[in-house]
């Protein structure tokens, strides 16, 4: 069982007569948080101003953020393409319809088919609509999907990038420090990863472009044997997307443990909604409070912490926490680009506020 620092919450177990092995036992500079309820309900609301300032001004972490916001833009773009394709397909098949009872018509009915079927002018229209009608529609999936996709890309980047963080706090990445393979550089496995996911939406790409039956799956087959084969020749990415895969599956698993007691909890304050006057203002708190647990997730993965774990720490700091979230959930208001300015911000901002935060009473058993 995980035994929280106090102060940067990294495993330091109870019969350890020495200080934390990361931190040292003490806060790093400006991470001494304040007591009391009031001054974290202070540090909840200016902690995604600070994650703001913290990526501004640390090296290294603005490159972690682009692959992700590129991955997101391009899986859009690959879906507009399609759909623009896909319209074209049924005007082509329409156009064939029209040629096909050509015969039928007569008078000033069939001069307007034949009009509308090869004049130049009428073609040139219906491209412009198609494409006006896949732009209309892959922006109408952006508004509800583009965060959900971004946060799903960026993950893997945004832990990298606590990691840059984390070492400008403690001197070390406490992580990689302790459980990551040696041999491949952040910026090696950046390239690594951009290389095979790049091949692989290459190849999902042009059988998206080919738009042929079967032409989706032999793109994305092409596209895994070119990741395989460059694994292949760099065992040391091999073993570090091994060891990610690892991580990722941990993380997910208790992501998954945590949506669902978000999900409970927001399903329980429903009926709030139906209290006058402060109904909603309940509720948008219950909302921030579920918000907050969710941009936790990368700092309190990195340290193992159990759901249990989390639960303790959020339910004893509940004004620092609604106030982060509801803030972070403000931010989401705005399509596109709200999630790209605050899922970063909120990201670094949570590891800030974590480690404000007094984690003593974590090391006491449930």
């Amino acid at each position: 069982m995980i035994a929280p620092c106090p102060y940067c919450g990294y495993d330091w177990p109870a019969s350890a007569n020495e200080a934390c092995a990361t931190c040292a036992g003490r806060p790093p500079a400006g991470l001494l948080g304040r007591r009391g309820g009031w001054g974290e309900l202070q540090d909840g609301l200016a902690a995604l101003v600070e994650g703001a300032r913290l990526l501004v001004t640390t090296r290294g972490t603005k490159r972690w953020l682009l692959p992700p916001a590129l991955g997101t833009f391009a899986a859009f773009a690959a879906l507009s393409v399609w759909l623009y394709r896909t319209v074209m397909q049924w005007l082509e098949r329409g156009r064939e319809l029209a040629l096909e009872r050509l015969g039928e018509l007569d008078g000033w009915q069939r001069a307007l088919v034949e009009w509308l079927v090869d004049h130049a002018l009428s073609l040139a229209a219906a491209k412009a609509s198609a494409l006006l009608l896949a732009t209309s529609l892959t922006l109408l999936v952006s508004l509800w999907a583009f965060s959900l996709l971004y946060e799903l890309l960026a993950g893997p980047f945004l832990d990298e990038v606590h990691g840059v963080l984390e070492r400008r706090w403690f001197g070390v990445d406490p992580r990689a420090a302790r459980e990551r393979p040696a041999g491949l550089s952040g910026a090696q496995c950046a390239l690594g990863t951009l290389a095979c996911v790049g091949v692989l939406a290459v190849g999902v790409t042009v059988g998206l472009w080919l738009a042929r039956p079967g032409s989706l799956l032999c793109g994305a087959l092409a596209g895994l044997l070119a990741c395989a084969a460059i694994l292949c020749y760099w065992p040391s990415l091999r073993r570090w997307l091994l060891w990610r895969a690892r991580v990722e599956l941990r993380t997910v698993l208790a992501s998954v443990q945590a949506t669902a007691l978000s999900g409970l909890l927001l399903v329980f304050a429903l009926p709030v909604l139906l209290v006058p006057l402060v109904g909603h203002p309940l509720f948008a708190l219950a909302a921030g409070f579920t918000t907050a647990l969710s941009l936790l997730d990368i700092p309190m993965s990195r340290r193992r912490w159990s759901i249990g774990t989390r639960w303790r720490f959020l339910s004893r700091h509940p004004l620092a926490l609604v106030a982060f979230g509801s803030t972070a959930a403000l931010g989401y208001l705005l399509p596109v680009l709200g999630p790209l300015v605050v899922v970063p911000c909120a990201s670094a901002g949570g590891l800030w506020l974590l480690l404000r935060i007094d984690k003593s009473t974590l090391r006491r058993a449930p």
